[in-house]
Parts: structure tokens; sequence; C-alpha cells
């Protein structure tokens, strides 16, 4: 991935994370992923939920648990 893409992948991301609403539209959309999209968005969000876990780390096991 592109530097600058793997910027915007996590912004994007962290966006989605911090809206209600996003968040459970795209749970649901994980759910009909591929298995290769679905890998590099599970290694999105450990990096995010890491990054800053009182923030993130419920809402990204949440998308996580739609990953698997």
């Amino acid at each position: 991935m592109l530097p600058h893409a793997k910027f915007w992948t996590e912004r994007i991301h962290r966006t989605l994370l911090n809206s209600k609403d996003l968040l459970i539209s795209y749970g649901e959309a994980l759910e009909k992923f591929e298995s290769p999209t679905k890998q590099r968005i599970k290694e999105i969000l450990m990096v995010i939920k890491e990054d800053d876990p009182d923030l993130y780390l419920d809402k990204a096991n949440y998308l996580l648990e739609k990953l698997s």
C-alpha cells in the first residue's frame, strides 16, 4: 500500500468508528467482504485499537467480530 493511502485508510476507519450510525452500517457491510479485504481491515482496526484503546477498543472489537 502506498504511504499516503495507508494514512487515509486509517483516517477513514477512525471516522467510521466515531459515528454510531456509520459503525452499524459498516459492520453489516463487512460481513459481505472477501477474505483478503477482511484481513486488511482487521490489520487497520488493530493498529487503531492499539493506538488509542480508550477511544476505540469497544468499537474496533465490534467490527472485528463482524469480520470473523
